[in-house]
């Protein structure tokens, strides 16, 4: 009888913006991500007391966004790849340079044009299996090319929604979203 893999649970969170949209990490995101083995926080913290606070529940590595201040960037990478359950996540915050991402920008993920970002992010963060981004504060799962694609959403409330997403990796990869209420 084969094996099954012991399931890795990893919180995906993105978009913050404490405390500037938010005053702090909200109790529903907290006791969602309750449990996981480990967080990705894929840009836009803008406050270093995010990591701190996601670290009191479980290791956590994160990237910067776009608008995150000075302190932020010098302590964070544009971009991570983390091994973990025989499976490599990247992790970024998903902005590109400005000529190419005005030409996706306000289109919805299944745009064509859309191609250009997953393309860019590929090419940015080779070999992995799982690309984990935010910066459009709208979730998203996708394979493309053999490659999922996650964003969790904003957790600071956009475009009516304020989401997180839980990543299990076992003996496949599997993608939940979470509404949060806020």
């Amino acid at each position: 009888m084969a094996e099954t893999k012991r399931i890795i649970r990893i919180g995906l969170v993105s978009d913050t913006h404490v405390p500037v949209s938010l005053p702090s990490l909200p109790d529903p995101l907290l006791d969602g991500l309750s449990g996981v083995d480990l967080i990705l926080h894929a840009g836009d913290l803008v406050s270093l007391d995010v990591l701190d606070r996601l670290e009191e529940i479980a290791p956590t590595t994160a990237v910067f966004g776009n608008i995150d201040p000075p302190e932020v960037r010098e302590l964070l990478n544009a971009q991570e790849t983390i091994e973990i359950g025989g499976r490599s996540i990247g992790l970024k915050h998903g902005d590109q340079r400005h000529d190419l991402q005005r030409r996706y920008i306000a289109l919805d993920y299944d745009a064509r044009e859309f191609d250009l970002f997953y393309q860019a992010m590929v090419t940015q963060l080779p070999d992995c299996d799982v690309i984990v981004f935010g910066h459009f504060h709208r979730p998203l799962v996708k394979e493309w090319k053999g490659i999922t694609f996650v964003n969790p959403g904003a957790v600071a409330p956009s475009h009516g929604r304020s989401t997180f997403a839980i990543l299990e990796l076992g003996d496949r990869v599997d993608v939940r979203m979470v509404e949060l209420d806020l």
